[in-house]
């Protein structure tokens, strides 16, 4: 009973749980957001600067690369063998090649060459795409690919078991001297080119680009041969050219970029060197050795390079970690299955998988920057991104960490946070659950009675038994139902007087646009008008005085009315002794013309039963036509209803005619002549019009 004495305010103090709960909730927000703030701005830094990093080391090894290929063109040993080499190449023009030699050559293509290549790549080449264009080359090729001493595509030194040429010799010797070198600086295969025929006269590994002319060759549209092309007219022993990855087909299709260089003897340049570009020190810098761990980077991170075909540039993470897993994962992002598949036959992601994400196309435009996107298993990363440029070559190097586990110490603190609120809320629950259903008690009281007025029951009451503030608010509202019901009453009275008058006065449409609050015209399509006017009370006033023949003209609209409702045409006006009328407004109706004309005989029959009983002389002469209309209210405050429109017009004219009591135009005649008696048509000249062909309406109406 103390309990109900309580005002409201008493009992809105008791309700601190809510704001137990609310504090806990906005807490629980605050850590969450500042904590997730604070982890997005370490991942953002720490990808940032890993990706700055990775990439002046990128610059540094290709800056590193360049200056050893330059070494290595410039050096003394390779200006001695090469003369020597060139001079016994060109000799060897002289060598028989013999059909044996021919058909040997043409079955290490057919058996060994081409499928290992089409097993790699697809590859469908035509047939003898890639034998010699030369008889130098059909002979090296007998002696250096057939008789190599090994299968092709294991990485072997060049050498033969049948060639004892001179060249032979010369061969080994430049082997002998180069050998070193390219140990020293950790570089791969080199071959050198004859810059006048651009005949590949050196390979230091077995390759079948060995013994071609890069000029006209099976590989003269490779990246190689575009070196060469661009260096053989070189005049500085010091220049060098990039070409980025390719398909390289001599490698079976494996990802190759090369670097060139020109070699001078003197003044005089003897030959073309060129490299295979190392990537393998630039993808040990990228992974720390494998250590991608021991740099921050996780369980998925990685830094990559992507060339300007938006593919990668060296191998990604996952591949070297886990190769079927990886593989697997693809199977579930949105790559293609030729890209998987190609992944899968060549052993890496070099030119095979695609970064298409909008980090990647603003490093290639020279942005840097930071972004949440997709990576190319389909996982959700954070990525940093930026150029790594040496001359004309540009590449996007990337940082970047799965989304998942860089968000995962938030994750948790989440869930941490999730579950002392939870606690927390269970135990103000607990407090508050009292309190509550006495305080909401009268109210879902008084929400049941509002819904019952809502949906129209004035007769609900409600019963609160409480002493305080809600009893007062229960009184008030029983109160005010009671107001509603007899408000209800009066309004409806006064709706109902109000649509009487409003369709007394106005036709069906036009009480419509009223109601509905729009003063827009309508246009009908299709609209049958009768113009109908009432001659003879000018004599009328002054036989019975203006009074009785206002009342006279008050029975007649009145007949007329009644004779329109029963022929369902509505009366849209009257001025006057005027009359206007149509159908087909409110109601769509098939036969509105033949009603319209029904309706103007029967007015003329009423007009001749009003001068009979009455003793007046009063015609009626009404004009009839069909047609497009526009109708609508004119007027803001004191409105009427009116048509305008040429078939209006012409209706009103033509009944100014004197032709006949009633008069139809040739579209009226045309559709109810089956059913209505008519005069021979007449020709009337209508101002603006011209001559017109009316029909007289014959028999009782006429």
């Amino acid at each position: 009973m103390a309990l109900r004495s309580l005002s409201v305010q008493s009992k809105l103090l008791l309700a601190f749980t809510l704001l137990t709960l609310l504090g806990i909730a906005m807490v629980s927000y605050t850590a969450y957001t500042t904590a997730r703030a604070s982890l997005l701005t370490s991942i953002e830094r720490q990808l940032v600067g890993l990706q700055r990093s990775k990439a002046g080391i990128v610059r540094s090894i290709l800056t590193s690369t360049k200056n050893e290929v330059l070494a290595l063109s410039g050096s003394d040993g390779l200006s001695q063998v090469v003369p020597d080499l060139t001079a016994a190449y060109r000799q060897l023009s002289r060598e028989q090649v013999t059909p044996e030699m021919r058909d040997a050559v043409r079955a290490f293509y057919t058996r060994e060459f081409e499928p290992a290549l089409a097993a790699r790549t697809r590859l469908a080449p035509a047939k003898d795409a890639f034998l010699p264009t030369t008889d130098t080359g059909w002979y090296l090729h007998y002696h250096y690919m057939v008789n190599g001493g090994h299968p092709y595509g294991q990485r072997r030194r060049l050498e033969s078991s049948t060639d004892k040429s001179a060249f032979a010799a010369a061969l080994v010797r430049a082997r002998n001297v180069l050998g070193p070198s390219l140990d020293r600086l950790g570089l791969d295969n080199v071959v050198l080119v004859d810059p006048e025929s651009l005949e590949v006269i050196f390979s230091y590994d077995q390759s079948t680009i060995f013994g071609t002319t890069l000029d006209s060759g099976p590989y003269s549209g490779s990246g190689v041969a575009t070196l060469a092309r661009a260096l053989r007219r070189s005049q500085d022993e010091d220049d060098y050219k990039f070409t980025d990855f390719e398909s390289f087909r001599p490698a079976l299709g494996q990802p190759r970029a090369f670097i060139a260089s020109p070699v001078f003897v003197g003044p005089d340049l003897v030959a073309i060197m060129i490299l295979r570009f190392p990537i393998e020190p630039i993808a040990q810098a990228l992974s720390n050795n494998g250590g991608w761990e021991a740099e921050g980077l996780g369980k998925t991170g990685q830094a990559y390079l992507v060339g300007p075909d938006m593919t990668m540039r060296v191998d990604s993470r996952f591949l070297v970690e886990d190769r079927a897993n990886f593989l697997e994962t693809l199977g579930h992002s949105r790559l293609t299955a030729r890209t998987i598949d190609e992944v899968r036959r060549l052993g890496t992601t070099i030119l095979t998988v695609p970064i298409a994400h909008d980090g990647a196309r603003a490093a290639f435009n020279g942005a840097s920057g930071f972004i949440e996107t997709e990576d190319y298993r389909g996982k959700d990363v954070f990525t940093a991104y930026g150029p790594v440029d040496l001359d004309s070559l540009r590449w996007a190097l990337l940082t970047k960490i799965d989304r998942s586990e860089a968000m995962a110490p938030l994750h948790a603190l989440g869930r941490r946070i999730l579950a002392v609120g939870v606690a927390l809320s269970l135990l103000a629950s607990l407090l508050a659950l009292a309190l509550a259903s006495i305080i909401t008690r009268p109210i879902a009281e008084l929400v049941r009675a509002a819904r019952e007025v809502s949906a129209g029951n004035l007769e609900t009451r409600v019963q609160v038994n409480a002493h305080d503030e809600f009893r007062a608010l229960g009184e008030a509202f029983n109160e005010m139902v009671h107001n509603l019901g007899a408000s209800r009453i009066a309004l409806d009275a006064q709706v109902q007087t109000n649509e009487r008058l409003l369709l007394s006065l106005l036709p069906a449409s036009g009480a419509a646009q009223v109601r509905g609050g729009s003063d827009a015209p309508k246009s009908f399509a299709d609209v049958t008008v009768a113009y109908a006017r009432l001659s003879g009370f000018d004599s009328l006033s002054r036989d019975f005085g203006e009074d009785q023949s206002m009342t006279l003209l008050s029975d007649i609209v009145a007949a007329f009315d009644e004779a329109a409702e029963q022929h369902g045409v509505e009366k849209v006006r009257t001025i006057g002794s005027s009359y206007l009328a149509a159908s087909g407004l409110s109601v769509d109706r098939p036969d509105h013309t033949a009603r319209v004309v029904e309706f103007a005989r029967e007015a003329a029959r009423i007009v001749r039963r009003f001068n009979a009983e009455r003793g007046t002389a009063l015609t009626l002469e009404a004009g009839i036509n069909t047609g497009p209309i526009v109708a609508g209210l004119v007027g803001r405050r004191k409105f009427i209803y009116d048509l305008w429109g040429d078939t209006v017009r012409l209706a009103r004219d033509i009944e100014r005619q004197g032709v006949g009591t009633i008069v139809v135009t040739r579209a009226v005649y045309d559709r109810v002549r089956e059913s209505v008696p008519f005069d021979a048509p007449r020709m009337v000249d209508i101002r603006g019009l011209g001559a017109i062909e009316l029909y007289p309406v014959a028999g009782d109406a006429a």
